[in-house]
């Protein structure tokens, strides 16, 4: 089974081992209709978590998980991903993509000449960033039409046409 990455535990909130998840969706309401997730074991594996609450705290999701009961129990938790499983995910919209489907496509420009690689994709408020990496090089590449011409997830790569000067002045 593949697993999906939905969210960041940042911190244990309130005193019965509730958790702050940054979720990785544009929705955190979308965590409310999940019955579970699943934790990545350090030796491997993913145990499932059952989502016993759901509550909403702005931009991100407080969670009440099973097994967790005390501040203490859910302390470790904090700094580790929420996986869901790929069955579990729901299509992206139309013209729009989950970072995970990006990362590892092959960039390159118009003309063909390879970029590099997707290694991750930065959210920066309203603008993404595809951080693109080519040996010790990186590029830090806005995730626009205008820029990103075509996303194709089947042949794992994505045409870029930036402007002059771009991919050097965002040299990471």
């Amino acid at each position: 089974m593949k697993y999906i990455p939905i969210g960041r535990v940042d911190r244990v909130r309130g005193l019965v081992g509730e958790v702050v998840v940054t979720v990785h969706a544009d929705d955190p309401a979308r965590m409310a209709e999940l019955p579970e997730v699943f934790l990545e074991e350090p030796g491997g594996g993913q145990r499932p978590l059952r989502i016993e609450g759901f509550k909403r705290l702005g931009g991100r999701a407080v969670l009440k998980l099973a097994g967790f009961e005390s501040v203490e129990e859910a302390r470790v938790l904090v700094g580790r991903e929420l996986f869901i499983s790929e069955e579990a995910s729901t299509p992206a919209p139309e013209g729009r993509y989950y970072a995970y489907q990006l990362v590892g496509l092959s960039a390159r420009l118009k003309d063909g000449t390879p970029v590099g690689t997707v290694e991750e994709v930065l959210r920066q408020g309203a603008q993404s960033l595809l951080v693109v990496r080519q040996g010790q090089e990186e590029f830090l590449v806005p995730m626009v039409r205008a820029i990103c011409v075509e996303f194709d997830l089947e042949g794992r790569s994505v045409t870029l046409d930036p402007p002059e000067g771009l991919l050097e002045l965002n040299r990471k």
